[in-house]
């Protein structure tokens, strides 16, 4: 629906519409109005579409909005918000980059009693591949945490972790650090995670093994993020949901960083595909 603001109601979050002669209203979530609701004023230009359910405020019955596809200002003219806009401005920054280092890590969980908790990195798996084209390196490893640090029953129960392998297979933090160095000064590549929880759990390990930091957090892509903006989603997409909705494919979530980060180019090659 594209529609100029007749009136608004700040505290309600309502924006009224005359539609066929009658005042109509529309209300924003608690999401939306953070977002959105400071742009619009009587006189507005609102493109938007609306969700199915209505809401009851204060007696009276609301439309509510879904989502904007653009808000524009026409005297003076300006651009608010153009998700048509930036839908291409997304397609053509993922284009800049030559390399891909799609990442995930496995961390270490809380005990069932524990309060204070910094998660630390105990696997990792990686594909560094050409944008859109072929893997050039596929890796995963276990990954010692800091001496002092116990893995406790609910990350071996969670991870399915035999705990004598683990400590024989996993290598020392600084020999996965040095890996990531390597692939970093060769390729310099644009990182690819899914979900913000790897980006802070990569900088969380720098502090706890007292390494500088070899990638800052505007060398990731947050692919969850993208998909988020990208359809309007309200609530977090899980990897796997995004994997069967592209392929029609049941994925099984096994929690391991190896088959997380392959997923993950799958997930984003589809994206970039529906794009174009």
């Amino acid at each position: 629906m594209t529609k100029i603001i007749y009136d608004i109601n700040r505290e309600l979050k309502i924006f009224y519409l005359i539609i066929e002669g009658r005042k109509i209203g529309f209300y924003l979530s608690n999401r939306l109005a953070k977002t959105f609701f400071d742009y619009l004023r009587k006189g507005v230009l609102v493109d938007f579409e609306i969700a199915t359910k209505r809401k009851k405020i204060h007696g009276k019955l609301y439309f509510q909005v879904a989502h904007f596809n653009r808000i524009i200002s026409l005297e003076p003219h300006r651009v608010h918000y153009d998700l048509y806009q930036l839908r291409k401005d997304m397609q053509e920054v993922l284009k800049q980059y030559k390399y891909y280092l799609f990442i995930d890590f496995e961390m270490t969980m809380p005990g069932y009693t524990s309060t204070a908790f910094t998660p630390e990195i105990i696997q990792v798996g990686y594909v560094l591949s050409e944008a859109q084209g072929d893997i050039i390196e596929q890796n995963g490893y276990y990954v010692l945490p800091a001496p002092s640090t116990n893995l406790s029953k609910r990350t071996k129960k969670f991870l399915k972790l035999d705990e004598l392998k683990f400590y024989e297979d996993a290598i020392h933090y600084e020999k996965f650090y040095e890996d990531l160095n390597r692939i970093i000064e060769k390729y310099q590549p644009k990182f690819v995670v899914w979900g913000k929880n790897d980006i802070t759990a990569l900088n969380d390990s720098y502090r706890l093994h007292h390494k500088n930091a070899i990638a800052q957090d505007t060398d990731f892509i947050d692919l969850l993020k993208l998909h988020k903006d990208y359809y309007n989603l309200k609530d977090d997409l899980g990897l796997y949901k995004a994997y069967k909705t592209y392929f029609e494919i049941d994925g099984i979530q096994h929690h391991d960083a190896n088959d997380d980060a392959l997923v993950t180019k799958y997930v984003f090659d589809a994206f970039m595909l529906h794009m174009q």
